[in-house]
Formats: structure tokens, sequence, C-alpha cells
């Protein structure tokens, strides 16, 4: 019965996890009807390609190694890969911090290719990973679970200049 109770706890953090992983292509906009956040002027949006660009690596460095998880040891390595991914997740996030939203008409391109990215990993990560995750030993389990909770953190802390620079009007 705790085995179960805990399974099911590991897979709602593991699901919001990717699902906060995945948020950064949602469809709603902070921004004002021209693409632009108040205070900010227009840009070509280059620096913001280039990190989008580095979001979907990540996000298959991120599917890579949670396929990859099948014991403790491999636990351990993928958590460690994981805290990994968050950190590059907060320094871009800092980086967007000091750049201008580019123009709605720029972002679209970026939230679509982010968008199918997403779909590819949603199919992926739901399938595969929820059913590796229930053959795991209960310390993988438990290694899973925090390096999930902590990414679940990084990902509350970037979602919202994240948000800003890459989600588009519907």
């Amino acid at each position: 019965m705790i085995r179960v109770l805990k399974m099911k706890r590991l897979s709602l953090i593991t699901n919001l996890a990717i699902a906060l992983f995945l948020s950064a292509c949602d469809k709603n906009d902070t921004a004002d009807s021209d693409g632009n956040s108040s205070g900010s002027s227009q840009t070509d949006g280059a620096r913001q390609k280039e990190i989008a660009n580095k979001i979907m690596d990540s996000m298959g460095e991120f599917e890579k190694a949670i396929s990859a998880v099948s014991d403790t040891k491999t636990a351990r390595s993928t958590a460690t890969k994981i805290n990994g991914i968050g950190a590059q997740f907060s320094s871009m996030a800092k980086e967007l911090e000091t750049l201008e939203v580019a123009t709605q008409e720029i972002r679209e391109p970026i939230h679509q290719k982010m968008a199918a990215r997403e779909a590819e990993m949603k199919e992926v990560m739901n399938e595969k990973f929820m059913k590796s995750v229930q053959s795991l030993n209960p310390e993988a389990q438990k290694i899973m679970e925090k390096a999930f909770q902590d990414f679940f953190e990084v990902r509350k802390q970037t979602r919202k200049e994240f948000d800003r620079h890459f989600k588009v009007g519907n």
C-alpha cells in the first residue's frame, strides 16, 4: 500500500515537472497586441532565437536522460543531469531578463518550433518514461522524485521570463 502511494506521488510529481518543462510553448500572452511588453522596444529577436534553440536542446537532453533511468545508479546520474538542465534554465532566464521582447511576428516562428518539439516530447515522455518509473526500485524512485521536485521549483522561477519572450497571442 505504501509503495502504491509513493508511486502515485512520484507519478504526480513527474507529470508536473514534465508539464512545467513543456509549458514554455503555452498559448497565452503577456505582451500587448504588437507583441511588445510595456516599456520594451522592438528587437530582431536573434538572441531570443538562440536561447529558444538552447531550450529545445535542453528538452532533448532531459528526454534522453530520463529515458535512461533503469536503476539507482542511472537515477543518480539522471538526477545530476536534470539539476544541470535546471541550472541552464536559470541562466537562460537571467539572460532573458536583460533582453527586450521581440515583436509577435518574430516570436511566432519561435513559438511554432517550440510547440512542435513539445508535442514530440510529450508523446515519448508520457508513454515511455511513466511506464519505466513504475519498474524502478524504491531508492531510484526517491532519487527521481527529488530531482523532479527540484526541477519543478526551477521551472516555477524561470517560467515568467520564458513566457515573456516565447509566448504568442491567440
